[in-house]
């Protein structure tokens, strides 16, 4: 039976403190539903927009929680029949739906942009928000991570057209495992790189291509996708009437090029095929950031943002949460990123290098999944090479994952052949502890990974 939210009045949302999920209890809040949930006891990055809102999140699951019947209940996409409250909610016969239908019902009731690849989503999804707010659009929204400063929360129903969404390609559920951005309804979408990921879901890059080309094809308007990524350039053939390509290759009918990298902005150029678009300046470092402000600059273009809004409206955004995060004190300069596969870590460090070129830079880098490190593990090796000091945290483990007696130990000895100064550190207490008396006024200290190590840093913060 299909769900109309405009008659829902109360909703649970199993697994609420994700980053996804807070978002959308967020938007539910602002509709005027009636939002509760639970999760895990651990402490989450959205813990405080959750306390701020007054939305209410069980610690731990059980199937009294449900007793206030809701009239639907959100399951998380790490969740299934082995969750207790899963099982209540199927046994009390309690409508429910994935988070990712959710998103696709909320879709269609907005003009959606959606911000979809396997590097970049989250920063490009709340630039976007940020720059349409500016412009006085009044957009709704959904990032995938922490509050983002500029913004105050990670999701937001506005009144206007827009609804901008981060378009995650991971599995909807554990037994469903298309990419969840296909239960959106876009007519815009930006797809800002390719290459293989999520390798416990897909098998190799072609599959992740089709998905890709099954995007392309549902998207009604248009198609801003980075042609710097071979596999980009390949799924964009034969529909290239609706797609405007964007990199730092001249073949791209949009370029950044001039790049010039200063210790508090980097400065850029934008032309579109011939036509010069002059100089953008952004707070955000690395050249993948120039390419995820361009792609920006191009939606901002398409709905209907002037060229000067955009330039001062961009140049004055601060990032989100656990991308390129700095903070200072002491001396010590501590930068947090999401970054967590090969691609993603090497770019970050190239980044952090040229900010830093005369500071010792220590890493403290935590794998995500046993899947992922082994299948990457010689891209991983490598990756490190620009940091002075490497710590391996323990393997942020997935519950979907089969036991393994691969761990972050492996990892290690891999990184050693490229990177002698790689350790292995263990849990994230026993390297807080570790590098306590290590770092001095003028390291850089870089945690990095997509659990929890943000740990380590508050530690040592505090």
């Amino acid at each position: 039976m299909p769900i109309d939210l405009n008659k829902i009045k109360k909703i649970y949302f199993i697994g609420l403190k994700g980053v996804a999920m807070s978002g959308l209890a967020l938007i539910c809040q602002k509709r005027g539903l009636a939002v509760f949930g639970s999760d895990v006891k651990e402490k989450f990055i959205t813990d405080e927009i959750l306390k701020q809102a007054g939305i209410e999140a069980y610690a731990g699951f059980d199937p009294s929680h449900l007793d206030d019947r809701p009239d639907l209940a959100v399951i998380g996409a790490s969740w299934g029949d082995d969750n207790s409250e899963v099982l209540a909610v199927k046994e009390r016969r309690i409508p429910f739906i994935t988070d990712s239908e959710l998103r696709g019902l909320l879709s269609r009731e907005k003009r959606t942009i959606a911000i979809t690849g396997v590097h970049g989503k989250t920063t490009t999804t709340a630039l976007l928000a940020y720059l349409f707010d500016r412009a006085g659009l009044k957009p709704s929204f959904l990032i995938g991570t922490g509050a983002v400063p500029d913004l105050g929360a990670n999701a937001a129903w506005g009144a206007g057209a827009h609804f901008i969404v981060e378009g995650d390609e991971y599995a909807k559920s554990r037994s469903d495992k298309t990419p969840k951005f296909l239960d959106l309804d876009p007519a815009v979408s930006v797809i800002t790189s390719l290459e293989w990921e999520h390798v416990d879901v897909f098998r190799d890059l072609a599959i992740m291509e089709e998905y890709f080309r099954k995007l392309i094809e549902k998207t009604r308007d248009l198609i801003v996708a980075c042609g710097d990524w071979p596999s980009i350039s390949k799924i964009i053939a034969g529909h290239e009437a609706k797609v405007a390509t964007y990199g730092f290759k001249k073949h791209n009918r949009w370029q950044a090029f001039n790049l010039k990298p200063e210790f508090d902005q980097t400065r850029f150029k934008v032309k579109n095929e011939d036509k010069d678009l002059g100089e953008f300046s952004l707070k955000l470092f690395g050249e993948h950031n120039v390419l995820n402000g361009l792609a920006a600059i191009i939606v901002g273009l398409n709905e209907g943002i002037e060229l000067e809004t955009i330039r001062e409206t961009i140049r004055n955004f601060s990032g989100a949460r656990r991308r390129f995060e700095v903070k200072e004190k002491n001396g010590v300069i501590f930068v947090d990123d999401y970054a967590h596969h090969p691609t993603e870590i090497k770019t970050t460090l190239k980044a952090i290098r040229q900010r830093y070129s005369d500071k010792p830079i220590y890493c403290v880098f935590q794998p995500h999944t046993v899947s992922r490190t082994k299948a990457l593990l010689a891209d991983f090796a490598g990756s490190f090479k620009l940091a002075d000091k490497v710590i391996i945290a323990d393997i942020f483990a997935s519950a979907r994952e089969p036991v393994s007696d691969f761990t972050s130990k492996d990892l290690t000895q891999e990184i050693k052949k490229h990177q002698p100064g790689a350790i292995y550190g263990g849990g994230l207490n026993q390297i807080s502890e570790y590098l306590k008396d290590k770092i001095e006024p003028g390291t850089v200290l870089v945690t990095m990974g997509a659990g929890d190590v943000y740990r380590v840093r508050d530690k040592l913060l505090a």
